[in-house]
């Protein structure tokens, strides 16, 4: 009986929010060591030190329980829209953010999904449509800027909110490298501004710090 009433103490000490934060902090320790294609209850529930029914009683699926992780890892590492009043400024801004999501542990497991994406299609699509889209502060600073009279709506396009994540993206994939601030703002002064209908500066201008 001694033996049955200290078994997983753990899940005991641990309820509510600091054990969720325990099995969100396992699934991602999980997804950077060994991906999503060897996740499972069972391994995050090792990880977690608490037992499966905690979280098949939260979580219908392992994919269920990724989404809700790392959406709570990205409202974590996302730091508030920035609202200068200026559209130029705000996406400079905006893409400063990125990349310090990028550098940051969520970043790393996303970008090791990411590369994985061809045999979870279903997964990354999820992502896209829970997390990517529902958290962009790109689009929340271009409708802003469409209020304030400084550019079109129809001008905002999934292709102009993506383009300076994905330049991104792919730089940290190809060269291993996240971009500086001067490539930021070649980013945004050469590719978005110009796609949103702005002319912007004739030479870069000082980046703000």
């Amino acid at each position: 009986m001694k033996r049955a009433k200290h078994e997983q103490p753990s899940s005991r000490r641990r309820r509510g929010d600091a054990l969720i934060q325990a099995i969100y902090a396992a699934v991602l320790g999980e997804l950077a060591d060994a991906g999503f294609g060897h996740l499972t209850m069972d391994r995050i529930a090792l990880r977690a030190r608490t037992g499966k029914m905690p979280l098949y009683r939260r979580w219908a699926s392992v994919q269920e329980l990724v989404l809700d992780a790392l959406t709570n890892a990205l409202e974590e590492n996302t730091t508030h829209t920035p609202d200068t009043g200026n559209l130029r400024e705000d996406l400079i801004e905006v893409h400063k953010n990125i990349r310090e999501l990028m550098n940051s542990p969520v970043g790393t497991t996303m970008r090791a999904i990411i590369g994985d994406r061809l045999h979870h299609p279903d997964l990354i699509a999820a992502i896209r449509t829970k997390i990517f889209e529902p958290h962009s502060q790109i689009l929340q600073v271009l409708e802003r800027s469409t209020e304030r009279g400084e550019i079109r709506r129809e001008v905002i396009t999934p292709q102009v909110c993506q383009a300076g994540r994905a330049m991104m993206i792919m730089q940290q994939l190809l060269q291993g490298s996240s971009p500086d601030d001067t490539e930021i703002v070649a980013i945004v002064d050469r590719i978005l501004l110009p796609a949103l209908g702005v002319h912007g500066p004739t030479e870069d201008a000082p980046i703000r710090r």
